[in-house]
């Protein structure tokens, strides 16, 4: 009887240690799905700042430098009286 026992609990440990890696293994599956999402937010991310980028750089270049021949200490804009 013993060695049925001991072949009884082998077999339990053997399926109890089957289960712990089959559920380590759907984690690790988890855990990969998600990292795939969130490598792809960062390329969104990356992405959208070189454009954000890209469109600041090309605002400051229109926007941030005044016409080089004209020298004026009038008000710009309507002035009101």
């Amino acid at each position: 009887m013993g060695r049925v026992d001991s072949a009884i609990a082998g077999v339990q440990e053997r399926d109890k240690w089957r289960r712990r890696l089959e559920a380590l293994e759907r984690t690790l599956a988890e855990v990969g799905e998600r990292r795939r999402h969130a490598e792809l937010r960062l390329r969104r991310v990356r992405t959208e700042l070189a454009k954000l980028e890209r469109t600041a750089l090309e605002f400051a270049e229109v926007h941030g430098r005044f016409p080089s021949g004209e020298v004026t200490v009038a008000a710009r804009g309507p002035v009101l009286r």
